[in-house]
């Protein structure tokens, strides 16, 4: 099957979501023709005539991956989507039209010099949505402020946005290959003795991509840094070489990211580091094993917990068993992040707390605020899977100073600060059969 015969696929199956969506808010009374996806304004930072790095709307790039801003898709079900590609006329940027591509062939597309004359193409668009990130632009194509991102037509659209298509899985796993060698050559440097902006530029330089197209900034932290959930630094040969490297980094692929992380060390690095990293691998691998239809992304974190736990328990950090210590909490000071997200044309895809496609929201529990997915697994959700396990000053000090002291041994926690801790993220499709890990098999080898 050809690429482009995936993404014929891929739009018919988002035409039938968009029927069902239509179909629904209706019956609550909103009667809409079609949408139209915006793909976004440029903006400049305050007081400047710099541009901000643009990126379209998740919604947008569901329909085409197009780059730029001003592009709308017109979507009416039933239809071929009709793509308005906005190119200016201009010698500042290079305004070459997008190269060719399989998805040209399954859209109706046509090219404007001005987002002003869309309505020209499009006709009266009063009896569209509107999907985007500008009120100003859905002026401007006269279409009603009140179907500017209806809630109920959103609660829809974000719903369906977790059922990836094979078209989808493809360019994730596409992102996946690429952020793949960017790991492998970070780890090759970093056992060089490379500095965190070494690592980094070889990442860079492994997938294949400047920093402006990464999904999100890479994270590249060495020792002590490890412990810095979302490290923005860079450090030169003043900070190398270490003896642990947690890097989390991934890549595009036609607007769709790959998410992965790795941790790893040198040949100096604490035995005891070591074990620790080896178990936290294992116990993902048993966690990736359980993303299968049914399982509550609820359910899928609160085991990672008990898990590290054992963890540990095992490796005697901590004095009481699992259960006790899940119990007093103690595990959020060595895992306070989520277990993972979803993952899709946005790093963190959107509807993750969302109850039903109607809407509502399920929260997450009370003594876990920063779960990115509360929702049942299902076939097509592709979710991260990152179970982590840190040492880090501010968490552990409450611990030291309070009433569950006596349950860590504190001698070896202190032995483990300067390694700042560790992180396995995999990205994984739940199918009826089970899970499909799509990334680690390209890093470890099967």
């Amino acid at each position: 099957m050809t690429d482009t015969d995936l993404y014929r696929q891929h739009l018919e199956t988002l035409d039938g979501y968009l029927r069902e969506a239509l179909l629904r808010t209706e019956r609550d009374g909103m009667s809409l023709e079609g949408v139209v996806f915006h793909a976004g304004v440029e903006r400049t930072y305050h007081a400047d005539d710099e541009h901000i790095p643009f990126r379209s709307t998740g919604h947008f790039r569901r329909w085409v991956p197009l780059d730029g801003p001003d592009h709308v898709v017109v979507v009416r079900p039933g239809q071929k989507p009709l793509v308005i590609e906005v190119r200016p006329k201009d010698y500042w940027y290079d305004p070459s039209p997008a190269p060719e591509s399989y998805w040209q062939q399954a859209v109706e597309l046509r090219e404007v010099e001005r987002f002003e004359q869309i309505p020209q193409i499009t006709g009266s668009l009063k009896t569209m949505a509107y999907v985007g990130e500008s009120s100003a632009a859905a002026e401007a194509l006269e279409i009603l402020p009140s179907l500017v991102e209806p809630r109920a037509l959103m609660n829809l659209l974000d719903w369906f946005r977790a059922y990836k298509t094979e078209h989808e899985v493809s360019l994730i796993t596409a992102a996946g290959e690429a952020a793949a060698a960017g790991h492998r050559a970070a780890r090759d440097a970093f056992l060089d003795g490379a500095s965190e902006r070494v690592v980094h530029w070889r990442y860079l330089e492994g997938a294949g991509a400047l920093d402006r197209e990464m999904p999100f900034p890479p994270i590249t932290a060495l020792d002590e840094k490890c412990g810095i959930l979302h490290y923005q630094h860079k450090r030169g040969s003043e900070a190398a070489p270490g003896k642990v490297l947690l890097m989390d980094a991934g890549a595009q692929c036609d607007g769709y990211a790959s998410d992965v992380t790795r941790t790893w060390t040198s040949n100096d690095a604490d035995e005891l580091f070591v074990e620790l990293l080896r178990g936290v691998d294992a116990l993902q691998r048993e966690l990736v094993a359980q993303v299968v239809p049914g399982r509550s992304f609820v359910d899928l974190h609160l085991d990672a917990h008990r898990r590290v736990a054992q963890l540990l328990a095992s490796t005697g950090v901590l004095k009481v068993d699992a259960d006790d210590a899940v119990d007093r909490g103690i595990t959020s000071a060595f895992l306070p992040h989520g277990l993972g997200h979803h993952l899709g044309t946005q790093v963190h895809d959107v509807g993750g707390h969302q109850a039903t496609p109607e809407g509502g929201t399920v929260a997450p529990p009370e003594a876990h605020p920063f779960l990115r997915n509360t929702r049942k697994l299902e076939p097509g959700h592709v979710v991260t899977i990152e179970p982590g396990l840190y040492f880090i000053p501010m968490l552990l000090e409450p611990l030291r100073q309070g009433p569950n002291a006596e349950v860590l041994d504190w001698q070896l926690v202190d032995r483990l600060l300067p390694c700042g801790g560790i992180r396995i993220e995999d990205d994984v499709l739940c199918t009826a059969s089970g899970p499909r890990d799509l990334t680690r098999d390209l890093i470890e080898g099967p």
